[in-house]
């Protein structure tokens, strides 16, 4: 009886490890790309070269590959217990960022600890995802209650967004509301509750751009884009490419046409050298992504886990969507870099993180060592699963 339990159970198994096997591949294609495209961009300029850059953008990966390691083999209820401390302590960095960041284009966003520069949003945002899925599994079934549900949840997300509204990070802001609210309705969190909040929402956002210039500037350049601004310059870079790009290597739009050509801009340069194809590679690699994500979550039984998936898939491909979406023209410039492929290291640093959180959680998952009803004491009657 015991072979034959097991026997019935080895199929499940190794199309789990399949589809965790599927989500390296793509990550590691998509980090590859990265590292190419910033030789690419970066190695054409005089003042660094290729060596240079292949060392720097080298250290960043060998960094984000710790740190991929790290959240691979923490056990998960270490990382569970320590989801809120962390999200705290991270929105606490951002609050500090005006008073101690550097001020680049008008925002304070950026902190530097001797020759190391790093952007505390990231961290934020990633250990939100933790502190939600967090508070969503420990809900259990009064999930869909506005005051053990909605209430947690947007509240956190709320504490940060007011965080990064202090450097100013609207853009971020926006994603990170964006990003809790689809985690909490994939949870069970009534969407009827968001609408008053919604409301309120776009009287806020139309309070900051009736205050701040470049806020109207930025809208007022999304709904007539000109040939010489960022996006137009990037649409320029875009339809050049053709088919099969100019080449790898051989763009010209990089060299100082395109603003933030390394890092917010680089999927413009991957359509200039690389053509449609490149670009419909990019496409395939975060839908790929977010695929195998899903058929994850849909196999998970435990509701933090299955929500710690269901979370940074989410981040990872909302990330990407907004930055396509802004390269496109079909968005407003927000600053937003593309996972995986711009060069910043602290995005990379932790969307590796997130990656290796997911492995974690679903491999935990299906060892059946880990549960949140016994960690909450949900009533086991009237169990949560969750929705994706």
């Amino acid at each position: 009886m015991t072979a034959v339990a097991s026997s019935s159970r080895r199929p499940a198994a190794a199309s789990h490890l399949r589809e965790l096997d599927w989500l390296m591949l793509v990550t590691v294609a998509l980090c590859c790309l990265g590292l190419v495209m910033a030789v690419s961009v970066r190695g054409a300029q005089v003042a660094v070269g290729p060596l240079d850059v292949m060392k720097q953008q080298g250290t960043k990966l060998l960094a984000a590959l710790v740190a991929f390691l790290l959240a691979a083999l923490l056990p998960m209820s270490f990382v569970r217990r320590a989801a809120m401390p962390a999200f705290l302590c991270a929105t606490a960095a951002c609050c500090l960022v005006p008073l101690v960041g550097t001020e680049i284009n008008g925002a304070h966003r950026w902190v530097r600890i001797g020759t190391i520069q790093f952007q505390p949003v990231e961290p934020a945002r990633f250990f939100l995802v933790l502190a939600i899925s967090w508070l969503m599994a420990r809900a259990g079934h009064g999930v869909s209650s506005f005051r053990t549900g909605f209430l947690p949840a947007m509240g956190c997300a709320l504490l940060l967004a007011g965080a990064l509204l202090l450097q100013p990070d609207h853009g971020n802001a926006l994603l990170v509301l964006a990003l809790a609210s689809w985690l909490a309705i994939v949870a069970g969190v009534r969407f009827l509750h968001f609408l008053p909040f919604v409301v309120l929402g776009l009287g806020a956002f139309a309070f900051l751009a009736a205050r701040h210039a470049y806020v109207r500037d930025r809208l007022t350049g999304f709904l007539a884009t000109r040939a010489d601004s960022q996006v137009g310059l990037g649409l320029i870079a875009v339809g050049s490419g053709g088919l099969f790009g100019r080449g790898l290597g051989q763009g010209w739009m990089k060299m100082n046409y395109v603003p933030e050509a390394h890092n917010d801009f680089v999927f413009a340069i991957v359509a200039e050298e690389l053509g449609f194809m490149g670009s419909l590679f990019v496409l395939a690699a975060f839908t790929t992504f977010g695929f195998v994500c899903y058929r994850l979550a849909m196999k998970m039984r435990d509701p933090f886990l299955r929500y710690v998936v269901c979370g940074y898939a989410v981040m990872v491909c909302m990330q990407a969507a907004v930055n396509l979406l802004v390269v496109s023209g079909w968005a407003p410039a927000k600053g937003i870099d593309l996972p995986f492929v711009s060069t910043g290291g602290t995005s990379l640093m932790f969307c590796l993180a997130a990656v290796g959180l997911i492995g974690n959680a679903a491999r935990t998952d299906q060892a059946g060592v880990f549960s949140s009803y016994d960690s909450f004491a949900v009533n086991r009657s009237q169990p949560n699963p969750g929705r994706v």
